[in-house]
């Protein structure tokens, strides 16, 4: 697959989480620009700011064509902004993956990421990773990509880290 469409993938993948963010009702969503090599200085910490009352969530999306998250897929802007945050109670901050080969969308907290890096580890992998370390997100594929019930994501959420 050639860069561009792998360029492309990953944007048209952003577009669905941020409908499939619309979609939950008493949801907001907040797309933050996303300037190429942070033109003019702008380095967002993620791509979106969702709130869901009584919650706030900071979600950066990646794609991935193989069974592990390079942590150099993850800007040091993105990292450390998510950690700045990630604290605050009624804040869950964290990546949402497409694991394209795998057919399978995971969100992974900014925290469990730290977590591994700090161990030296280079990467996560999603065969490897403790059920507890993530959230699935439930998905219909469509013919290349999926519809997500992110409702059940944000359920969940605040069911397994008490946000």
């Amino acid at each position: 697959m050639n860069n561009e469409r792998g360029i492309q993938r990953g944007k048209d993948f952003e577009e669905i989480i941020k409908k499939n963010f619309f979609e939950v009702p008493n949801t907001t969503v907040e797309r933050l620009p996303d300037p190429v090599q942070g033109y003019l200085g702008v380095r967002n910490r993620c791509d979106f700011i969702v709130y869901h009352y009584p919650h706030q969530y900071y979600i950066e999306c990646k794609t991935v064509h193989s069974n592990r998250l390079p942590f150099n897929n993850i800007t040091f802007n993105q990292r450390v902004g998510m950690l700045e945050v990630a604290d605050i109670p009624g804040v869950v901050a964290g990546i949402i993956c497409w694991f394209i080969p795998e057919e399978r969308t995971i969100f992974i907290p900014i925290k469990t990421i730290e977590r591994y890096r700090q161990a030296g580890e280079k990467s996560v992998n999603l065969r490897t990773m403790q059920d507890e370390e993530w959230i699935e997100i439930v998905g219909i594929k469509k013919r290349v990509y999926y519809d997500y019930d992110l409702a059940r994501f944000i359920l969940e959420a605040e069911r397994r880290y008490k946000v």
